[in-house]
This record gives C-alpha cells, structure tokens and sequence, in this order.
C-alpha cells in the first residue's frame, strides 16, 4: 500500500543498551495528531509516567516531522523536538529550521525516539536503515559551530546536523540545540536533556522519496504564496527578518526594558537593522525551502577569540531580551552576545530574562558586586558577556543563575521574587502583555509557560477594557497555531499570509485526508487538553495560571503609558473562566471526563 505524506514509523533509539527499534505508527493515531507537537503530545503522554526526573535515562526525547517535510510545500525545511523540561518540569515543545526534519524523513521515519544515557559523549548517526553511534569525546566542551563544522567534515555530504554546546553538556537548565549552525531549539532546557544522556547531537542523511497523495495541491499553494510574497518589494521582513520588529514593538509599547521595568526602550533606534547596512552581511542561513529568508547574518569578532570574525544572525527576540531588557542599546554588544550565547548552547530569551533579573537584583541592593565578582548595571555589554559564560560554565553566581530565572530568585530571595519575570518557570518572550489586550491570558495558560507562540488575541487595542470578549478569538488563534506546529511548517508563514483553509489544504494534499475546519478545530482542542493533562499530571493548578507582579505595575511611558496586563485581578479571573469554559475544562483549569471523551482521549488518559 502506497504511504502518503507520513512514512508511519517511529526509530526508537536507547543510548543505554546502543539498540533500535521501529515501531509502526497506526493510521489512527497519525489522523488524530498528524505529527510535530500534536503527534509528541500524545507520546510524550503515553511513554513518561507522573514525576520522571526530566535530566534522568527515562525523559524521552522525540524528534518529529509532519506530513509535509520532504514534500514541494512552502517554508516546510523545519522540524520539532518534544520533552519534559528540566527548567519547568512540565511540557515542552520547541521548532526548529534547518534540514534535520528532511533528512528524518526521508531515512524512513517521522519520528526519532531517544531515551536512556550513554556512558560516554556520543553523537548518533542515522543514514537510511543504518544506525551508529559515533564517539564524540573530542567534540564534548566545543561550542555548536565548531562541532558542526567538524561533523559536516566527517560525514556524507548533505546531512543535517545538530548539536549542543557546553551549556547542554553541564546541564544548564536555560541549554538548548543548534540546527546548522543557525536555528535554535530554544526554551525550556532542551540542550540540557541532550547533555543528560550524554548525547552530542545528531547527524541525518536520507535517501527515500515522500509521495504526496496530491502533490498538484501542494505546488499550486507553493506557487501562490511565492507570487504574493514576491510582490511585497517593500516589505522590511524581507531585507532585516524579524530584526525589523524592534521598531514595531517600541510603538505597541511591548519592548522590554530593563528587566521589564518598561515596555518602551528610549535607545531602540540603535537596534533597528536598518540603521546598520555598514556593517557586513553575513551567509544566509535560512531554512532549507524557505520562500521568506529571514535569517539573516552579521560580520562580527568572535567575543572569545579576538581577530577572529564570525557571523551572528541575531533575531527580534534577542534584540529584545539581550538588548532592551538589559538596557542595551549597541546594536554590535547584542550581535555578540547573540553569537556567545549560541555557541555556547544558551537559549537567548531566557539568558537575557536571567541576566536582566540578576541586573534588576544588583541595582537593588540584592546582589552584591562581592557576591557577583563585578559590577552588573544595565546597559554594560561586557558585563553581560561575563555573566553569560559564567551561567554556562556553572561558575560563581552563574551556578545560581543556569537554574533559570525562578529558581535563582527562590534561592537568592530577600525579595527578589517580585523582579523574576517568568510563567510557570519559563522566562516572558520580548512582547510585554502591557501593550495589547489579552495577551497576558496566552502567557498564563501556555502549556510551555510564558511562550508568544501560544496563540495572540485577534486584537490591536490596549488592556484598558475588559479581556473576556477577545479570548474566544485567543483560542482560534492557537489551535491553528498548534496545527502550524503539528504539520510541521513556519509561524512567519503569517506573513504571506498562508490562511488556515490553505494549511488545512496542504495536510489533505500531502495526507490524502479530508480534514475541515471543524475537525481542525477538535484537533487543537485535543492537542491543548492533552498537554494541559500532561501537566496536571505534573502537579499544575488553577493557582498556576498566573502572571508575574511586573506586568500587574501601570507602565509609566510609552504608548502603553497607565497600561497594566489586565485592568484588573477580577478581569483576568474572568477571562480565565471564560478561556476554561471555551476548552471544556472546569472552572479548576481540569478538563471534564466528558470533553477527554469527546476528543477521543479516553482510551489514553484512564484517569483524572
């Protein structure tokens, strides 16, 4: 029988015996979760028991393709890793360019399952059927880019390849991964589960062919939002990628700034890109089949290596957490930053959230320049770029700092709880909720914690009325972004934009299925009351569906100026209600027997 979109196996692979295993994935379950985070959800449900250790040989680690990787669909050279988190300890999702969900395909499989630890540093090699697994002790303590290059020079021609650096390896809490030299798997401590089971990275290469079942679907959508974007000559995405969102989210009023203490940064001219075609470009590094080509690079000296140049392909999210929201305003400090923190492995939202608190915790009395080694002010780059090795190295108060923001306020206290800028342990994306309606309610009730990719209300007004009547539209939104997710394709596909009738379009063409847009809608449901499961299963609440005390202070300048997240406790406490009800869920944020049954739940969740 000819297999349409999804290969429908699973490479189990256990670093602990050194043996593999494929296990056939069932039509069932691939229509149920089509693949990326919709697919790990339900195997990261049903292979994890309640409590596992998330840096211990039992935490699984899937890395998933959907339908489309390997197909002629657009912005589809991209691919996605499920876990537990050893920052939060619940449910993590991250999605990642570069061409390692291509060459998994196309070697036979959606997914890679990787559980158990190796007893020394390896690297795992998959090449169609065959499976090794390569001594990496001369790779173990070299940053991404090094290991990278060194792989590419040991192995076949067009692999993909991807690694951590030595912030996975001494299981920094805030490590992630690093696709070809440029995409990260940032948020939530993914490069820490690598590091755990001693797990360099991987290396892919593959050789079969995917069918569409009807690829005239797919090149026709491919062709239309070629033309469309094509058109947008104007367009700044385009020349500066996501950079060029520095200037847009100052006028919102959603920048952060110092340690969140705004949400307007008065030096944020001297980040926007466009004010620096001096400096020289880069590669590009965009993702393999990507109409877009956002990731762009700047020419900059290696921060460790002086005369040494490198190339930096800082994005809007870094600008914001390693510039504004560390008082930053030297657009070159926050390319190198940028280039340590990939290197060394570091998510840079949660480094640059960290190490504004540290900074907002100094200039407050809280830590001590003894206690630190040095001063740690805001708007002091080399500071920064100090602490940040100091975070990945685990020395002095960096050890304090690699647990992530929450826990390094627990463990430092003497106040400093009400400056740690996090949900549920995840450290706030660069959109400060102050500057648009409801957005505070995604930050509380993202399964991830604080993520900006769980979904915006369809809104441009400011927190100054009532947020129940937008979260209906909260919803719509994540459950076509959690489709986005699970086929695997780019969030900047919004861009063109590509509508949620041509995405349900390109899963039936690939597929051969027949989704519509009510089917698509149970499917987000099921997949949000699965990770909401998940997580309760982990010892979530209600209480936990919270925001923290900066975004509750009235903004003092901007055009948020007198904006706090909500106008009131009473409005969030409502607009949580009604975003529960929406969900089928109880007013205790749980969801009722009869909507797990309803979403066709009930043979995998026995008990709630």
């Amino acid at each position: 029988m000819t297999t349409f979109g999804w290969n429908r196996k699973i490479l189990w692979i256990d670093l602990t015996s050194k043996k593999t295993e494929i296990e056939e994935l069932s039509e069932e379950i691939l229509e149920k979760y089509i693949g990326g985070k919709g697919l790990g959800a339900y195997l990261l449900y049903r292979q994890l028991e309640a409590g596992v250790d998330p840096l211990s040989p039992q935490n699984t680690l899937f890395f998933l393709t959907g339908p489309l990787q390997g197909l002629p669909a657009p912005n589809v050279g991209r691919w996605s890793v499920v876990t537990k988190s050893p920052l939060t300890g619940l449910f993590i999702d991250s999605h990642c360019g570069g061409p390692l969900g291509r060459e998994i395909k196309k070697s036979g499989y959606d997914v890679v399952a990787i559980k158990g630890k190796s007893e020394i540093p390896v690297v795992v090699v998959i090449n169609d059927e065959r499976i090794e697994f390569e001594d990496a002790k001369d790779l173990w303590g070299v940053g991404t880019q090094d290991s990278t290059k060194m792989l590419h020079a040991r192995h076949v021609e067009g692999s993909a390849v991807y690694v951590i650096g030595p912030a996975g390896e001494n299981l920094v809490l805030t490590a992630t991964g690093c696709c070809e030299l440029a995409h990260q798997t940032g948020r939530g401590g993914i490069g820490a589960v690598l590091g755990s089971k001693k797990l360099k990275g991987l290396v892919v290469r593959g050789t079969k062919k995917i069918v569409a079942s009807n690829p005239d679907i797919l090149r026709e959508t491919n062709k239309t939002v070629a033309n469309i974007w094509k058109a947008k000559t104007d367009d700044d995405f385009r020349y500066y990628g996501t950079g060029c969102l520095v200037e847009f989210s100052n006028e919102r009023g959603q920048f952060p700034t110092r340690n969140w203490s705004n949400s307007y940064f008065d030096g944020y001219e001297s980040l926007n890109p466009e004010k620096h075609q001096d400096l020289a470009k880069g590669a590009h590094l965009s993702c393999p089949h990507c109409i877009m080509r956002c990731t762009h690079a700047y020419r900059i000296e290696d921060p460790s290596n002086p005369g040494v140049e490198v190339e930096s392909t800082t994005e809007y999210e870094t600008f914001g957490l390693c510039g504004g929201n560390l008082g930053i305003s030297d657009f070159e400090s926050v390319l190198r930053l940028n280039f340590l923190a990939d290197d060394l492995g570091l998510d840079t939202i949660s480094a640059g959230s960290t190490i504004g608190f540290a900074m907002d915790a100094f200039e407050n009395g809280i830590l001590s320049e003894e206690e630190i080694g040095f001063p740690l002010r805001f708007g002091d780059g080399e500071a920064a770029l100090k602490i940040m090795r100091m975070i990945a190295f685990k020395e002095g108060i960096g050890a304090t700092l690699a647990k992530g923001t929450r826990s390094a306020a627990n463990e430092i206290g003497k106040g400093s709880e009400s400056l740690a800028v996090h949900v549920k342990g995840l450290e706030t994306a660069a959109w400060d909720p102050r500057g648009k309606l409801g957005l505070g309610l995604s930050y509380a009730t993202a399964d991830v914690g604080a993520s900006h990719l769980r979904g915006w209300p369809q809104t441009t007004d400011k927190p100054d009325k009532s947020a129940v009547n937008v979260v209906r539209s909260m919803v719509i939104e994540r459950d076509t972004k959690t489709l986005t997710d699970s086929m695997v394709i780019c969030h900047f596909t919004w861009h063109f934009p590509l509508s949620r009738e041509q995405k349900i379009a390109l899963v039936n063409g690939a597929t051969g299925k027949v989704y519509d847009d009510e089917e698509i809608s149970k499917f987000g449901q099921r997949v949000e009351t699965l990770t909401r499961l998940f997580n309760i299963r982990e010892g979530i609440t209600r209480q936990d569906d919270i925001l923290p005390p900066k975004f509750w202070h009235a903004e003092t300048v901007g055009s948020s100026k007198g904006m706090k997240a909500f106008i009131d406790q009473d409005d969030f406490e409502k607009s949580l209600n009604e975003y529960y009800a929406l969900r089928g869920w109880g007013l205790d944020g749980v969801p009722t027997r009869e909507t797990i049954i309803d979403l066709g739940l009930d043979s995998l969740v026995k008990d709630t």
